[in-house]
Parts: C-alpha cells; sequence; structure tokens
C-alpha cells in the first residue's frame, strides 16, 4: 500500500496526432507483495499458539511470517516506529502502541487497522493479561490505566479501576521525573489477582488488584551520591515460574535478582504489607565494568538444571562477545556463573524466542532470534544454546552455537543488474503445481524442524519459457545469470548458466553490467565488467521430457539440452548498454569508456566501433535502433544516449553520423535513460538525467538541431532511476527520487500524474568502482522489481485493476482458524521447581539464616477470573481519581437504556425466535434496574462500613491513652498531631455524609426511570391490544 498524493494535471498544449498518454483513472501504485526482512526492523513480537512472527520497522510498517512460508506487511497510518507490539495469543489480534502514544489493534485475519486509541499521556509500558482482554498500560507519570479489547467490532474501552502512583509508589512529595512504570508483569499463576509494577527509580511494587492497595515493596535505595547519577531500571522479567523472583538490569549495567514475597493467608493485618531491600542475588556479566546499559533480558523455564537468562546490553562498541549473553540460572548459580557469549559484528535491539516444533514431532525446538540494528536478523539454534551451558557445568568443552543470518534464497552471490518480463504468453499451469513448488520452498524464518536450507537448481528439469507467466532475470557478481519463475510471489529459480565459451562451463569471476533478453527467439546477451559480450542461443523447446520444474531437482545435466551456442565479443570498457534489432539481427553495445559498437549476431562479427568523446564522463547510457522519417526519406538510425546528457543518431550499418554535433542541454547533468518514442506523426526522444526531463524532435536531433518540445526541470531532489512503461491508452514515465518519493507522469507531454512514494525502500547509487546493494527493473506492464541485497525484494504494480501473480491470497493467509480457542477453553499452566537454592522454592531469608518457605502455588480458574476481573475493573477503586476525570457521567453510560430493548411490534405477526428475544430484552431491562440498586446499595454499606472502621479506630486510640496515663505519659489526645488527626476524620466523615446523600439522589432517579419505563411498556401491550 502505498501514501498517495494526487497531483492536478498541467494545462499543455499537445503536438498533432500524438496519443493521450497515460491518464490518471489508469494507475494506482500499490505493493503487491513483500518478501524477506524490513531494513527499518526494529521489534519483534510472537504467538506461540498460531506461530506467527511480527516485526515492526522504524517507519510504521509490521511484517507477519507464518508457517508454510506466508507472509504479510501491514501498514499504519503514519510512518512512527513501535514503542511495544504484542499479540493477544491465539485471537488473531495484534497490539501495536506507537511513539506518539497511538494504540493500534490490528486485525491480522483481515489484515486490517480496526481500532486506534489515541493516549494523552506519554505510555511508558504495556502489558496484556494472560488469557484475557485487559490490558495495562504504564504512564510517564507513575500511574497505571487498565484497557479492555471489545468483540465484534473490536475497539478498546477504557475502564475505570486505575493504580494512582500515589497508591502504588508512594506519596506525591516523592514523586519524580524517575518515578515513571517502566514494567508491568502480571505474577505468574495469579494473572487476575496481583502485578508487579516497577519504577524507573527501582522501586519494585505488588499490587493487589482485589484489594487496591500494595502488599509488597523491594528495589531497594537507588538514590547515590550528588556527584555520582542515579541508576535506573531498563529491564525486567520474572524468573520463576509462580512469580517469587524477578530480574531487572539497570542502565549501569548491573543485573539484580529480587524475592518477591506473596501475601500469607493470615487475617493480621500486619502481615499484610511487607518490604525487603537488599536483592537475593548479583550476576555480574561484566556489563558494569564496561559502562554497558541493560537492554532487555528474557528468561526461559527449563526441566531441571536447564533454565536460562537471556541477556542483551544496549550499546554501539561491539569490541567483544558481551552485548548478548545466556546464563544458566540453577541451584549452582550461587558458586559458579556460567555463561554463553554471542559475538555478533553489531548491536542488537531485540530478540526473541520463537518454536520450531511441528505438529507431528512432538520433540520442543525452538530458535533464537538477535535483530541488529541494520535490520539483519540472526537466528541460533535454542537447543544447542542449552546444550552448550549444560555441558560447560561438567567442565567440558563443547563447540560453540554458530549463528545463520536471516536472508533471501536468491543465490549465492549478489545481483548487479536485472531484468523483469511480465505477460508472456505462456501455457496453463494447474495451480497444484505451483502449491506444491511454494511448500519446498525454503522458509525464511523457519517455523517448523527440517525445513529445507537452500533451493536445490536442477538445470536438467526446466522445459522452457513457454510455461513461464512472469520471468525475472538476474546476472551476478560471479558472472551467472539467473532465470526465476516469478508466476507466484516467491521466486523460483529455473535455470542459471554459468557457461563462458563452447568448452568453457566454469563461472567467469567476473560481474555483469547488462543484460538483453528476447524471449520470442530466445536469445539471450550479457556484457560484463570486462567488456566481454557473450550471445547465448536457446535450443527449441521443449528442453526436456521430466515433470514440471521441480526444486528438489535431479541429476544434473548441465546446459547442454538447453543452449545452443555461446558466441563472444570482446568490446572497449565495462558494458553498460544492450540494444538487439530483429529485422537485421544486429547487436548494440555501449561501454563505459564511450564506445559504441555494432555487432552482426550471426558471425559474430563487429560492423564497427565508434567512440563518443566526452569533455564532461564518458560512458554511452542508451542506444535504440530506429527508422526515421527525415526530409520526407526513410532512414535506419542507431539512437545513442551518452552519461553527459548528449543525444546523437549514428547509421546503424555504418559509423557516419547524420550531422556534426550532439543535442545536449545548456547545463547537463549525469543522464539515466533515454528511450525513442514513436508518435502517430512525429517521433521523439525522450531523455532523462538527474536534474531534468528533455522530449526532442528525433527528426531535428537526426540533423543536429536541438529543438525541445517539452521539458521539465526537478527542484528538490536528485533523480536516481527512470524507466517507460505502457498503459492501454499510451505510455507513461516513471520516477525515483533520492528521497524515496516515485512520480509517474504521461508521454510525451511529461504531465505529472501522480506523486506517490513506497514505505520503506530507499535507492542508494552505486559508489565508485562498486555495485549497488539496490537493484530495479520495471516490466513493460508497469511491474516494478526492488531488490535490497539479498535481505528483501518488493514488487510494485502502477496500473490499476492489474494482476501478476498466482497464489496471492494463499501465501498471505497468516491467521489460521483452526487452531484459535476461546479464552474460556485456555487453563493455567501450572509449573513446580525441585531443586533447593537460590532458584527452588526454598529461600533464604536476607536478615539471618532461617529458612522461608515460597506461599503454594496458585491456581485459578481462569474463565471465573476473568469474569470477577471484568467486574473489579469496570468499577472506579479511586472514587476521587474517578470524580476529577469524568464526574458522575460515567455510571450512566454504563447504565444508557437502548430503545432497542422495547419490543413495540404486534405478537400476532412474530415467529417463536422473535418472542423469546423480547423476552429476554425485557429481563435484560430489568436486570439494568436491579444492578443499578445493586452498584447504590453496596456504595451506602461501603460508606457504612467505613464510618462503622472510623468509630473502632476511635475506641482503640481511647484504650491507647489509658495505657499511657497508667504510666505516666501524656495521652494523644493532648497532642496538637491528634487535633489535627481528629479534623481529618471529621472532615472524612461529612465527606462520607456527602457520598451516602447523592447515592440516595441517584437511587431515586432510577426509581422514577423505572417507573417510567414501566409506564412506557404498559402503553406499548395497551396498544398491541387494541
Amino acid at each position: 500500500m502505498f501514501v498517495k498524493k494526487l497531483v492536478e494535471k498541467a494545462s499543455i498544449k499537445k503536438p498533432g496526432g500524438i496519443s493521450d498518454g497515460l491518464k490518471a483513472s489508469e494507475v494506482d501504485p500499490r505493493i503487491v507483495f513483500h518478501c524477506g526482512v524490513p531494513s527499518t526492523a526494529t521489534k519483534f513480537a510472537y504467538d506461540n499458539i498460531q506461530k506467527i512472527l511480527a516485526i515492526s520497522t522504524r517507519d510504521g510498517r509490521i511484517k507477519l511470517y507464518g508457517k508454510d512460508n506466508i507472509q504479510a506487511l501491514l501498514e499504519s497510518r503514519d510512518p512512527v516506529p513501535s514503542k511495544f507490539l504484542q499479540f493477544i495469543q491465539n485471537q488473531g489480534i495484534l497490539v501495536n502502541i506507537t511513539y506518539n502514544n497511538h494504540i493500534e489493534v490490528w486485525d491480522i485475519d483481515k489484515k486490517l487497522l480496526v481500532d486506534v486509541h489515541i493516549f494523552k499521556d506519554d505510555i511508558t509500558n504495556f502489558a496484556v493479561i494472560k488469557h484475557s482482554l485487559f490490558m495495562y498500560i504504564g504512564h510517564s507519570c507513575g500511574n497505571v490505566s487498565v484497557l479492555k479489547l471489545e468483540r465484534e467490532p473490536w475497539h478498546l474501552v477504557q475502564m475505570k479501576y486505575t493504580i494512582p502512583i500515589s497508591a502504588s509508589h508512594g506519596s506525591s512529595s516523592e514523586v519524580s521525573d524517575d518515578t515513571a512504570v517502566t514494567h508491568i508483569l502480571p505474577q505468574p499463576a495469579a494473572e487476575s489477582k496481583r502485578v508487579l509494577i516497577i519504577f524507573r527509580n527501582g522501586q519494585i511494587i505488588l499490587w493487589d488488584i482485589r484489594e487496591s492497595k500494595s502488599i509488597f515493596r523491594t528495589g531497594g535505595n537507588m538514590s547515590q551520591p550528588i556527584f555520582n547519577e542515579a541508576k535506573k531500571v531498563t529491564a525486567a522479567c520474572w524468573a520463576c515460574p509462580f512469580g517469587s523472583k524477578v530480574v531487572v538490569g539497570y542502565n549501569n549495567g548491573e543485573i539484580f535478582i529480587w524475592s518477591i514475597h506473596s501475601p500469607s493467608t493470615k487475617t493480621d493485618s500486619t502481615s499484610d504489607y511487607s518490604s525487603q531491600n537488599t536483592p537475593m542475588f548479583k550476576l555480574n556479566l561484566g556489563y558494569k565494568s564496561d559502562k554497558i546499559s541493560i537492554g532487555a533480558v528474557k528468561w526461559i523455564y527449563a526441566d531441571g538444571k536447564a533454565c536460562r537468562l537471556y541477556v542483551m546490553g544496549d550499546s554501539d562498541s561491539v569490541s567483544s562477545n558481551l552485548l548478548q549473553q545466556v546464563v544458566l540460572l540453577n541451584e549452582h548459580t550461587e558458586s559458579r556463573t556460567i555463561k554463553l557469549g554471542l559475538n555478533l559484528s553489531e548491536c542488537c535491539v531485540d530478540m526473541e524466542i520463537i518454536s520450531t516444533s511441528s505438529e507431528q514431532n512432538k520433540h520442543k525446538q525452538d530458535s533464537f532470534l538477535l535483530l541488529g540494528k541494520s535490520g539483519q536478523i540472526y537466528m541460533f539454534d535454542d537447543c544447542l544454546i542449552e546444550r552448550y551451558l549444560v555441558q560447560c557445568q561438567s567442565r567440558s568443552t563443547p563447540s560453540l552455537p554458530k549463528e545463520v543470518i536471516v536472508k533471501l534464497p536468491l543465490a549465492d552471490s549478489s545481483i548487479t543488474t536485472a531484468k523483469f518480463i511480465s505477460d508472456n504468453p505462456c501455457m496453463v499451469i494447474p495451480d497444484e503445481d505451483y502449491i506444491q513448488l511454494v511448500n519446498n520452498y525454503p522458509q525464511l524464518i523457519p517455523m517448523e524442524a527440517k525445513q529445507k536450507d537452500a533451493i536445490s537448481l536442477s538445470s536438467a528439469n526446466f522445459t522452457g519459457f513457454s510455461k513461464v507467466k512472469n520471468l525475472y532475470i538476474t546476472g551476478h557478481i560471479n558472472g551467472a545469470v539467473t532465470f526465476w519463475d516469478a508466476s507466484c510471489p516467491f521466486f523460483i529459480p529455473i535455470l542459471q548458466i554459468k557457461q563462458q565459451s563452447e568448452n568453457d562451463f566454469s563461472l567467469s569471476g567476473i560481474a555483469l553490467t547488462a543484460l538483453c533478453f528476447d524471449i520470442n527467439f530466445p536469445l539471450l546477451v550479457s556484457g560484463d565488467q570486462n567488456g566481454t559480450v557473450r550471445i547465448f542461443k536457446f535450443k527449441p523447446e521443449p528442453y526436456a521430457t521430466t515433470s514440471f520444474m521441480s526444486l528438489t531437482g535431479g541429476t544434473k545435466k548441465g546446459t547442454d539440452h538447453i543452449i545452443q551456442s555461446v558466441k563472444l565479443v570482446k568490446t572497449n570498457g565495462a558494458v553498460l548498454s544492450l540494444n538487439t534489432d530483429h529485422s537485421s539481427r544486429y547487436l548494440a553495445v555501449g561501454s563505459e569508456q564511450g564506445y559504441v559498437s555494432v555487432i552482426d549476431m550471426e558471425g559474430p562479427t563487429v560492423l564497427y566501433e565508434k567512440h563518443i568523446a566526452s569533455e564532461i564522463c564518458t560512458g554511452i547510457i542508451s542506444l535504440q535502433f530506429q527508422t526515421s522519417s527525415v526530409q520526407g526519406f526513410e532512414k535506419n538510425i542507431l539512437a545513442v544516449g551518452t552519461k553527459d546528457s548528449s543525444v546523437l543518431a549514428l547509421d546503424f550499418e555504418t559509423d557516419n553520423t547524420h550531422s556534426t554535433g550532439t543535442v545536449h542541454p545548456k547545463k547537463p547533468s549525469k543522464a539515466l535513460f533515454m528511450q525513442v518514442l514513436d508518435g502517430q506523426g512525429e517521433s521523439t526522444i525522450l531523455l532523462c538525467s538527474e536534474k531534468s526531463l528533455y522530449i526532442y524532435s528525433l527528426e531535428h536531433v537526426v540533423q543536429g538541431i536541438k529543438k525541445v518540445l517539452h521539458k521539465k526541470k526537478f527542484q528538490s531532489s536528485c533523480c536516481c532511476w527512470a524507466a517507460s512503461f505502457y498503459s492501454p491508452s499510451g505510455l507513461g514515465l516513471i520516477l525515483l527520487f533520492t528521497t524515496g518519493k516515485i512520480e509517474l507522469r504521461s508521454l510525451p507531454e511529461l504531465t505529472l500524474i501522480e506523486e506517490t512514494s513506497i514505505r520503506g525502500f530507499t535507492y542508494s547509487p552505486p559508489k565508485l568502482k562498486s555495485f549497488s546493494d539496490t537493484q530495479i527493473c520495471c516490466s513493460s506492464g508497469g511491474d516494478l522489481v526492488l531488490a535490497n541485497g539479498d535481505q528483501e525484494i518488493f514488487v510494485v504494480s502502477l496500473l490499476a485493476q492489474r494482476t501478476i501473480f498466482r497464489l496471492l491470497d494463499s501465501v498471505s493467509c497468516i491467521y489460521r482458524k483452526d487452531r484459535v480457542q476461546s479464552l474460556e477453553e485456555l487453563g493455567p499452566v501450572i509449573h513446580k521447581e525441585k531443586k533447593k537454592g537460590i532458584f527452588s522454592s526454598v529461600i533464604k531469608d536476607i536478615t539471618g539464616n532461617k529458612e522461608k518457605h515460597v506461599p503454594i502455588v496458585e491456581t485459578e480458574d481462569s474463565n471465573e477470573s476473568i469474569q470477577e476481573l471484568s467486574a473489579i475493573f469496570s468499577n472506579a477503586n479511586f472514587p476521587c481519581e474517578a470524580e476529577n476525570t469524568d464526574k458522575l457521567t460515567v455510571d450512566e453510560d454504563e447504565l444508557e437504556l437502548n430503545i432497542d430493548d422495547i419490543d413495540l411490534e404486534d405478537p400476532g405477526e412474530k415467529r417463536k425466535e422473535q418472542n423469546i428475544l423480547g423476552a429476554l430484552n425485557k429481563k435484560k431491562l430489568a436486570g439494568k434496574f436491579q444492578a443499578l440498586k445493586g452498584r447504590l446499595k453496596e456504595r451506602k454499606s461501603n460508606s457504612q462500613e467505613t464510618s462503622g472502621k472510623k468509630e473502632q479506630q476511635d475506641e482503640k486510640v481511647g484504650a491507647v491513652d489509658q495505657i499511657k496515663r497508667r504510666y505516666g505519659f501524656s495521652s494523644s489526645s493532648e497532642t496538637s498531631a491528634a487535633k489535627l488527626a481528629e479534623s481529618k476524620l471529621q472532615e472524612n466523615v461529612k465527606k462520607l455524609q456527602g457520598i451516602n446523600l447523592r447515592a440516595t439522589e441517584m437511587q431515586d432517579t432510577a426509581r422514577s426511570f423505572s417507573s417510567l419505563a414501566k409506564q412506557v411498556l404498559r402503553t406499548a401491550e395497551h396498544d398491541r391490544q387494541s
């Protein structure tokens, strides 16, 4: 999908007899398919049930990868990077929070953005409650909000429940810039009961959701002397399956493991809250000494002794294998740290562990992914990492796990030039054959074990070009030419030519710089960096009697049964341009040193070689054979475009020029593209350079006269690539600029039809004596293939209502509904720890040798817990906070009466189902009134209980005073502090009385509303009877 901006057409007078050219109604530029890994990737997310990996980018795109090589691309409205990316597991929903604090909800089945919730505050953390549609949002001010994702249609709703910083962290006087919520971790096996909140300043709070209070505090005192900057929390994760230990990483490189004490079952109020200021363990991995901040931590539970912690450093320095480490966490960690350093060539920005176990194979097999700053993905076999760490315990020296860089299976060497041919008239091949090929295609990111590592290409099974609808041809830096079947989104190799001559079948090792292919004969011409031109003539089809092309291959037979002859011609300088003439069988070659060679391909014989001198820069960028009428006479000419923006015409049978000079602009710039345009009345020449566009009269160019029919100068940026294409009404021109902008113009008037851009694609022009990583080619039908090295390929279609791929829907179907389970069906996972030590069920008390036993692992029914959570989150747990934000309108909105709840139809005309629905509507209406009455009674009873507690507290204070007087101390009532407390108590009583009064008023309003509704129902029943 493109970000498009329609541009007004310029009013240009057209020369007589020339077609209208490209029309705005014919264009619809869009990305048809994206294959590979986006080069601007920044963040991972993974659905471990659906086995879907999501990767977000710096420009607002999200790439999805599923089983069976399925890939899909999503684009946000704004090109903004992601702060947080997370799946609602197995529900087909992906939540993306951007840096402008927009919460996007994506339906990955429909590939649609279904909701955007704009958040006013700065979001600093985000977490989804397991087996639910509830999520926590952490604020920069220290508050925590709760959102719920409603179904049909999917949309986010702000809940009334909140965790204010004054209740979690402490009094407002302690709040500073460092009290932002950095991590929200629902407690494992008790997600609906408690949540761990970690603040930037290091404070760790365990929050009881039902009681709406903090029940445990740890994290220690993070403040340091004035001359030292206080350390801040940068990473955190649980380090046990039931939430008794948490790993916290800091910006100074320290990694602490803190003990989290769950509440006891005693009812004594003194045991409801506890605190701890000392970590139970400190990991020394070398980050602190090198001043490397901890970027991320991830803990993996494994049976036995293989539990491990993955640590990712956040630094631009890559001096050692320190940045990415895996540490074994078990009962031996106290005495010996066993770790593995993953030495990569760059710093990483995210990590993820994905499952590659198949449904048939129950053996667990995972892959560990690291995302580099360059966008490269490094993949490790997680089983080998586990084996390495376990073997290190026995003092053995196991082999280090090796990374695999995720890249496209394009070829063994880089692409240096490419051609794309679409809509080739071909035989009809059943989709089943292509489905089998796609299934055998190696997965980019394996989601199942035992996948093919690479494509096995065998020319023995190539039967010919007549079965290929779209053909992609690539020339490589090692001298090879590869043909790809591009009829479906995955480009499948069908033929590779390494032959240099009749008897030499080895690779030349010289980079190819130009290709020319005529599919009608067929004929292939290649030119390389040393100036060698090879002419490959193919034998008549079919080439083989075996079945339709296969990726698995067979016996290698070379290309003897395909290539009829190979002819070599040597020219001066690297070959830049090639062009053939069908009638004369001539070949024109343009070189980097400014030579034009015309070759008779039957010989081959060089007819002539002419040097075009230039004072600015040499090089022949374009050649085209053409028959032109000059002063009433037909002449066979060879139009030549040079790198210095000059245009001239040669007699293509001799090296004679038809004029004494060339046609060129006053201020020449580097030329990119030249083409002769056939018009009904007048032929013209298009010349495109970095700075401008020119349309010259061909007849005048032949005579050496400069006659400009149309021109356009580029003001803001330079053009870096250009090509022409055909539409139903005429010829169009596509221009790509260094800024990423794309212009579509009609020819020959150069009218701007549309301006757009391809998000995520940037063109890097080649440096001196090197090749660009970006290769672009365009078919005559307006289909672009843009290859960014071996990392990603964009396929773009410029024309509307054009379908170029087969199986596009099937290879983009990322979501499998047969795997979906309801939230109620997902049961809790209960883990048990057996061994003793700091990572076992027995934890030593920090203050002594006494052992404290961790509370019994809790279990909870997911369905009941989520229903209970829904009731809790629907009510304001801090009414004062709620009143400040939404006053009294919140309850009224919840109990809004829908007119659809009242059924006014004639019962005689109803079906049985409608009568049932009518009864349900009446029950629903009555239920709403009962809910309102129950809520008002609950508020009333709460206020009474609060006042009762105050009276009990007064009695306790009086008893304390009597004891103090007996021993000669002054009572608390005689102090000024007691007077202040008494005044505050009176104020609280007045507030409670006001709340009770408002509750009574609301109850009266509800009663009047109920009577009104009953009267409406009676009137409706009376009308039906009459």
